[in-house]
């Protein structure tokens, strides 16, 4: 074995080190996570359960004012510009005159561990936001990456003396970056953690290799040219078939920027399909050392395709338009349980009444509710650009069901997932827990806060910060929130919603229940995540927080701004700050 055989080799072997280290590090969090039963059916596979109890309330889906009124009850409504936290008053006494027996209350689930709560200073630095967006933490990891793989490409070599080395380089990433494009990512269930937070790795993996082999390649070109033998040596075929693989490497690099991504999304995954199964043959064609990686890739890709496909259900749902949010209610009743709160899925419409080429689309959506109940799937679809804007406006398509004309349609979908969520994390084993959404993020929320009163243990404050352009989304939600906060028995759940939008419509005659509040402006998250720690220890937990912010890629870095600089001494007492980020911009 060459010099160069045995670096890529050790380097690979260091790759795979340091990805078991993490995995070691969250099996404390994986124990915590399957020491409870429930989770072993939750979160990997979709599926129906029947006999389930009914659902009520549902969303106000026909709504004839803008606003929620109440003509008998006096108007409530909160302006107060000031101080935007809120102090709970104290629960109501859990005393009772019978004895209990201890072995019939619910068991306090095994909570994962929170570094937070005693080496905070270090874990702020590490949330710390840097370079487009991406925290200390993926900074360092990606630094050590680019750090091995610098070395193996120039240690005693040259370049442009050299250009084998680069070659070696490129070969040995092959499996790593298929293994982390895969939907049903190897290297994200060693760590506990979802394919899209991982695919900063794939993107820098893939740029990595883009560069390597243009650097292979002009090497080659350089020292041929020396020697005048360049026309002898680009005639070979397995010369050619290089730069076929060349050309699908450059093609995808240039395909995976985010301009293309953003204004050709179809084009964006057709490149990749394309390119890289050419890309796998024409490395093997042009050097059979290549074989054993490529054989490695294969089996990632094609393990990831079978559980994709034992993932995927096709089935009908019922489109509903929600003008006040702009957004279209997508519910599948046939599909009730299996999903974890924050896990999303990938939807695909099968319908030409979509677009042309928009049956051939799948976009990842939130489930936007808890699992195993009667009603279903539910999926909250903002209207984000053309596939959304056509998916908005079969919504409004008349049809004709049981009970005459009514809006909405039955569309045959593809369902694939359930994806992604807070992995090995246990939410209900937090004392408290804050969600920070916007827009059509709320979908997280309303699939964790049901989860968390069901399911309470150890919860005994949720606080739902909601930021929305006008007051009237509030309309469409106001049942399922007065829902929340009327059913948290032994939890208090606050729900705060923040329009941004400057509006001329009166308020008078406006009702919200007790623990709901409409204010202007953008949320003052400093003080309400403080004030969520504050009524947290008020009420006793000392379990820590969790924080889970779904919405725009700037909503989720202002909250870790505001995590990071959270007051050290609440978070020590407290118990630490869990912070997880569902965002739309990977």
């Amino acid at each position: 074995m060459g010099l160069d055989d045995t670096l890529v080799y050790h380097a690979d072997i260091l790759i795979f080190g340091i990805i078991l280290i993490f995995t070691v590090a969250s099996l404390p969090r994986a124990y915590a996570r399957f020491s409870r039963r429930s989770e072993w059916s939750q979160g990997h596979l979709l599926r129906s359960i029947a006999h389930l109890p009914s659902t009520k309330p549902r969303m106000n889906l026909n709504v004839t004012h803008p606003y929620p009124h109440d003509s008998e009850n006096p108007s409530f409504m909160d302006f107060d510009r000031g101080d935007s936290s809120t102090v709970c008053a104290p629960l109501p006494s859990l005393h009772r005159s019978n004895v209990v027996d201890e072995k019939s209350l619910p068991k306090v689930p095994n909570r994962d561990p929170t570094l937070p709560s005693i080496w905070h200073p270090v874990a702020s630095v590490l949330r710390s936001r840097v370079h487009n967006g991406y925290s200390v933490n993926q900074v360092l990891l990606m630094l050590a990456y680019i750090s091995i793989i610098f070395y193996v490409s120039f240690y005693k070599s040259d370049p442009f003396t050299d250009p084998v080395r680069a070659g070696f380089v490129i070969t040995s990433q092959i499996p790593f970056v298929y293994a982390l494009a895969t939907k049903n990512n190897i290297i994200g269930m060693m760590v506990g953690v979802g394919y899209e937070k991982l695919n900063f790795l794939h993107r820098l993996v893939g740029k990595l290799m883009v560069i390597g082999a243009n650097v292979h390649f002009l090497g080659y070109v350089y020292k041929w040219s020396l020697a005048g033998d360049i026309n002898e040596k680009l005639a070979d075929d397995s010369i050619r078939w290089g730069i076929v693989a060349l050309v699908c490497l450059d093609l995808l690099g240039f395909c995976s920027t985010e301009y293309v991504r953003s204004k050709s999304y179809n084009l964006f995954i057709a490149s990749h399909v394309v390119s890289f199964t050419i890309f796998l043959f024409a490395v093997c064609y042009h050097e059979p050392a290549c074989i054993p990686y490529v054989v490695a890739a294969c089996v990632f890709y094609i393990l990831d395709l079978v559980v994709r496909a034992i993932k995927t259900r096709i089935t009908t749902a019922k489109l509903r338009p929600l003008p006040e949010l702009g957004i279209t209610r997508v519910e599948v009743p046939s599909i009730n349980a299996g999903w974890r709160a924050g896990q999303h899925v990938r939807l695909r419409v099968l319908s030409s009444s979509i677009g042309w080429w928009g049956w051939s689309e799948v976009h990842p959506f939130t489930i936007a509710n808890v699992a195993e109940t009667s009603e279903g799937m539910v999926l909250m679809c903002k209207k984000t650009g053309r596939w959304t804007d056509s998916l908005f406006n079969m919504a409004q398509t008349a049809s004709y069901g049981e009970t005459g004309k009514e809006v909405g349609r039955d569309v045959r979908v593809m369902v694939e997932g359930p994806y992604g969520g807070v992995g090995h994390t246990v939410m209900s084993s937090y004392s408290g827990a804050m969600f920070v959404v916007g827009g059509s993020g709320v979908s997280f929320a309303l699939s964790a806060v049901p989860d968390l009163i069901r399911a309470s243990t150890d919860v005994k404050i949720i606080d739902i910060v909601w930021a929305v352009q006008d007051p009237s989304s509030l309309t469409p939600l106001l049942p399922l929130f007065v829902n929340l906060v009327q059913n948290g028995t032994s939890v208090r759940v606050n729900v705060h919603v923040f329009y941004t939008r400057a509006i001329s419509t009166t308020f008078d005659g406006m009702y919200l229940p007790q623990g709901i509040t409409l204010l202007p402006g953008r949320p003052k998250l400093e003080r309400l995540l403080d004030g969520a720690i504050t009524n947290t220890m008020s009420a006793g937990g000392s379990n820590g927080v969790f924080v889970g912010v779904c919405g725009p890629v700037s909503l989720a870095h202002t909250v870790a701004h505001v995590v990071k600089d959270s007051n050290v001494r609440l978070c020590t007492a407290v118990g630490g700050i869990k912070l997880h980020e569902e965002t739309f911009g990977w």
